[in-house]
């Protein structure tokens, strides 16, 4: 037998839906482009308001006050380094990387600012659509335009696409569709009307086949579709006028066409139709007041939902996979829907309110309707029984339905059900329990003066009655005594709706709630909206699920209630409260589920994508939205967090979470899954944790974890702790402006965002990474320096990415590269200026995904890495030269700090010259020197063009090569101090100045050393650098050992 949904006229007509406005939220009613990025946000565009972020519960809006260049956006695209690339009309593209926009225009090379299309290529470029032509943009420019085309000018071009026989289509205002080389389209049609189409270009899809179709502008009043078969070449135009809401006359063309992943076309015009090969079906959902003629464009996200764009009506979300409703234009007596049950040949019963209907090889048929259907069953032997209020009984065999006198005396039938005997059981009006034998009933029993509700037959062989508008409500009956069941909170309810075996208790649904009695030990749980995570306290069906091992709950007005045994999930059927009042559930042989509702009969298939959650925002004595990490005194009060899950089909009302505080005590273990969105965590101590947060759907999907490292420090300890880490690492200031910047460092420690420093050579930018690494969370882990500028050209990647074995001639073995190298810690890029612009991408490309592939491999490695760089370049004039991406140049500032020169700080360099002093002698194993009274005043009168490296240098070679007792003037080397006072600051860079002072300074302690390059007292030791930095500046200056002389 076929249980598919029933079939209808119309393929799309039981879609339910939601729309969302300007009071939602939404940026603007006019929407021109929807988008899902790779984190599963929905992003739309509009021609009024901006650009919208949609993650199911949340809209945030960007607009002019943000940065984004213009309230027109008309298209929407991710590129390779997982930026928004957002096209404006007017305003240029606009890239969005998270933090803020970077906008790009004319001035950058772009065709014009009035941009069309976005479209991402292999290659990592995209391809701008303008009013003016097409570009192609790489990397923060546009490098390649095309303005004419066969000698014409190309004008605006709406939409390119390459068919299956490797031809670009171009879709132009002003010439219609024409190919690269200038060719237009043929039709080889005698109908001019094809030739007139062709001239009013919208958008390109393509099918499986190859086919190439095409949206028209301007038609006239037909509802009409282009394809185009490039292996015959040939064209033809495809009208589906007839099936198109809205089909009344109006001059309109087709608005948009795309093609899903089933190959089926979907063309917006008036209306929404979806073509399947065959036929043409209109799509639209059961909304009141909204007419999908406005329809703009259609989208579908990854879990399969489909959004509608609408002209002026805003956006509008679709479900045409989970939830179908069928009512009574589908057949069904009534809409009411109050019993469901499934007979031996696989056919599906339903009582209504107006009668009884069938499902039947996909198709509703009525099979007796005026009267209420109160209850219905299936017996042993396949034969479908059911009452009326009137106390009529009909049994139904095959397609024929009978009324059966059964009851003599006036005694009317109320319930049926079927118990674990062979005979059919009921109840009357007057409360007598019997059996149904030879179409006759008779008495077993007399239970009450009153009818009952429901009945259940346990396991024991024992009956549960529920009574209706009365109390007590409910009765047991075993072993010929009736007893009223007396259980906490039962006291008040006058009403029993459902009753269910599962998990050896009985469960109740009551109006006050759900109640389930154990077996063995006779307790009683009861669950609530209060007490229990109950979506409606009213509970109207009860049915036990072998198959998923767990009850299925009916509501009134709370939609579907499915428990597992530990987690209440709730299933919303719709947006109305009939939807969601359900009295029937069924789950038929083939593993379909249906709910029988107020508003008609549902078909519901569970969803198949696990949703995803991040985590908004932390309030820890302050806000940080979405961050990467979170650090705070132990003196805050509390630290709450804010989470959510992500999941359209499910949405946020529906989702339940579970979380921990890894490291705090009890709240390490995870919670169990409840509504809230949100967790507060109060005097948390100090220590280092991880707050994990999860997520399930409506359908007990699981999402992955999400995960966020917390730091609460000692207030106490907070400002010691950074004076004992500046000490350490030779970070001496006693002035004003250094205190401020070693208190904005501390700030940047805590986070893990990337931090870009700017100095002049030698103002100690190494030292600032190192003190930023040990004051993070991070200081247990790697710290790993790189000189980008020492790097081998051809070598940089397989440098700090790491290469496979044979990844090129000479790589032997596997290479693991700087990056992993700092995982879980720090890494250095010192001159990151240097880098070559291939090598740029690369790098960003791991800043934004958080992930690596090595040179020659093929699979993706996640990295855990807060980036450091320094230079002492002009990186803005260096994006100018084209010589640095922009892009990443944002991506590496999201923090800076400026170190101020030596020259700008005098109040330190006594401080500075007695430490170097100090600890130069000390690795000489040699008494510390003083300074002299004259030589501070001779250090502080001088420019210092190489800063603080330049001041350490000059001090161990007066150290070496001076009086061992004290520095004085003499041996301090400078030539012409009042000149390089003189000098304008930036001469004080002169390459070839500080190349050779670099010579003479390292010359002069590998002298010292006797040219010992290794060890304590070695001379790489005494510069304060690696030995094989050493070795490479020594080779770079063509400094060699001198030769013993021959014998």
């Amino acid at each position: 037998m076929n249980h598919a949904a029933p079939s209808q006229k119309k393929a799309f007509g039981h879609i339910l839906g939601q729309q969302y406005t300007v009071f939602d939220g939404l940026a603007g009613m006019y929407v021109e482009a929807i988008y899902q990025d790779r984190h599963g946000l929905l992003w739309i565009g509009t021609t009024d308001g901006g650009v919208s972020r949609f993650d199911g519960a949340h809209f945030d809006t960007f607009g002019l006050s943000d940065g984004l260049p213009h309230l027109t956006v008309t298209t929407i695209v991710e590129d390779a380094d997982g930026r928004l690339l957002f096209g404006t009309f007017g305003g240029g593209l606009a890239a969005y990387d998270g933090r803020g926009f970077q906008v790009y225009t004319t001035e950058h090379g772009l065709p014009s600012n009035d941009i069309f299309g976005l479209q991402p290529q292999a290659d990592g470029s995209v391809r701008v659509l303008t009013t003016a032509g097409v570009g192609r943009f790489v990397e923060g420019r546009c490098v390649e335009c095309m303005t004419e085309l066969a000698g014409k000018p190309l004008g605006l071009v709406y939409d390119m696409a390459t068919d299956s026989a490797g031809t670009t289509w171009l879709a132009t205002q002003r010439r219609g569709v024409l190919s690269m080389d200038g060719q237009r389209m043929n039709t080889d049609s005698d109908d001019e009307h094809d030739a007139t189409q062709l001239q009013w270009p919208w958008n390109f899809a393509q099918d499986a086949a190859g086919n190439l179709w095409i949206a028209f502008r301007y038609v006239g009043t037909e509802v009409v579709v282009g394809r185009y078969d490039p292996g015959s070449q040939q064209f033809e135009s495809i009208r589906a006028d007839d099936e198109a809401e809205g089909a009344e006359a109006v001059q309109q063309g087709t608005r948009h066409v795309r093609v899903d992943d089933r190959d089926r076309l979907w063309l917006s015009r008036r209306g929404v139709l979806v073509y399947d090969g065959e036929e043409w079906h209109p799509f639209s959902a059961s909304l009141p007041d909204v007419h999908f003629s406005d329809t703009r464009l259609t989208y579908e996200d990854s879990e399969g939902n489909i959004w509608v764009g609408l002209w002026g009506g805003g956006l509008i979300f679709c479900d045409p996979i989970s939830v179908q409703l069928y009512d009574k234009k589908d057949g069904l007596p009534d809409s009411e829907v109050r019993c469901l049950r499934e007979d031996q040949e696989g056919r599906i019963w339903i009582g209504t309110t107006g009668g009884l209907a069938c499902l039947e090889d996909s198709r509703i048929r009525p099979v007796e309707v005026d009267y209420t259907v109160l209850s219905m069953v299936v017996d042993r032997q396949g034969q479908v029984w059911s009452n009326s209020p009137e106390g009529q009984v009909f049994k139904s065999v095959g397609r024929e339905t009978q009324a059966i006198a059964v009851i003599a005396g006036g005694v009317e039938i109320k319930m049926l059900f079927q118990g674990r005997e062979e005979h059919l059981l009921a109840c009357t009006s007057s409360g007598q329990l019997g059996r149904i034998e030879a179409n006759r009933f008779i008495a077993i029993e007399e239970l009450q003066p009153q009818a009952c509700r429901v009945v259940l037959q346990d396991r024991e062989g024992s009956f549960w009655l529920g009574l209706y508008g009365t109390r007590p409500a409910l009765y047991n009956y075993k072993d010929g005594h009736l007893r009223t069941y007396d259980m906490a909170g039962m006291e008040a309810v006058v009403y029993v709706n459902a009753l269910c075996e599962y998990q050896d208790a009985i469960w109740v649904g009551t109006t006050h709630g759900l109640f389930a009695v154990d077996y063995q030990s006779n307790d009683v749980r009861q669950f609530t909206v209060d007490q229990g995570d109950l979506s409606a306290n009213g509970i109207l069906a009860l049915v036990a699920d072998p198959q998923q091992e767990c009850l299925w709950i009916g509501t009134s007005g709370g939609g579907v209630l499915k428990y597992d045994g530990q987690t209440f999930q709730s299933i919303r059927l719709g947006k109305s409260a009939l939807e969601n009042i359900v009295d029937a559930i069924l789950r038929d042989s083939q593993g379909q589920l249906w709910f029988g509702t107020r508003a008609g009969l549902i078909a519901y298939q569970p969803g198949e994508t696990p949703p995803r959650i991040r985590i908004r925002q932390v309030v820890a004595g302050r806000t940080f939205d979405e961050p990467q990490a979170v650090s705070c005194p132990d003196s805050t009060p509390e630290i709450q967090f804010h989470f959510q899950g992500l999941s359209f089909r499910s949405g946020a009302e529906q989702m339940r979470y579970s979380h921990r505080l890894v490291g705090h005590g009890p709240a390490e273990e995870w919670s169990a899954f409840a509504p809230a969105n949100r967790v507060t965590y109060q005097d948390v101590p100090a220590g280092l944790f991880h707050f994990e947060v999860r997520t399930v759907d409506r359908d007990g999907l699981m999402s992955d974890i999400a995960r966020l490292e917390v730091r609460v420090v000692p207030s106490h300890l907070r400002r010691l702790e950074q004076m004992l880490r500046v000490s350490n690492q030779g970070f001496l200031s006693q002035s004003q402006t250094m205190a401020r910047l070693l208190d904005q460092v501390e700030s940047m420690a805590e986070t893990d965002m990337t931090v870009l420093v700017l100095g002049e050579t030698g103002v100690g930018k190494g030292v600032l990474a190192r003190l930023l690494h040990n004051l993070s969370p991070r200081q247990a882990s790697p710290f790993i320096s790189v000189n980008c500028g020492g790097l081998s050209a051809g070598l940089i990647e397989s440098e700090l990415f790491g290469h496979e074995k044979g990844a090129f001639t000479s790589a032997n073995a596997q290479k693991i590269g700087y990056f992993e190298r700092a995982d879980g810690g720090t890494l250095f890029l010192d001159e990151v200026g240097d880098l070559p612009l291939d090598s740029q991408r690369a790098l960003l490309h791991i800043l934004e995904e958080g992930h690596l592939t090595r040179v020659g491999g093929e699979s993706s490695i996640p990295v855990d890495v807060r980036v450091v760089a320094a230079t002492n370049k002009d990186l803005e004039e260096a994006i100018q030269a084209g010589a640095f991406r922009e892009d990443l140049f944002y991506r590496l500032s999201v923090l800076s700090v400026v170190l101020p020169p030596l020259r700008e700080r005098q109040e330190d360099i006594p401080l500075l010259a007695a430490h170097f002093a100090s600890r130069c002698a000390e690795q000489l194993g040699r008494p510390t020197p003083v300074l002299g009274e004259e030589v501070v005043v001779h250090l502080q009168q001088y420019a210092w063009p190489g800063n603080v490296r330049e001041l350490e240098h000059v001090i161990q070679q007066a150290v070496v090569l001076g009086d061992r007792d004290v520095i004085q003037v003499v041996d301090v080397p400078f030539q012409a101090v009042e000149a390089e006072l003189a000098l304008p600051v930036e001469q004080g860079f002169d390459g070839d100045a500080e190349d050779e002072d670099e010579k003479q300074r390292i010359l002069a302690a590998l002298r010292a050393t006797n040219w010992r390059i290794y060890g304590p007292r070695g001379a790489a030791r005494l510069l304060g650098m690696g030995p094989e930095k050493l070795r490479y500046r020594m080779r770079k200056h063509g400094l060699q050992r001198p030769k013993k002389p021959s014998q």
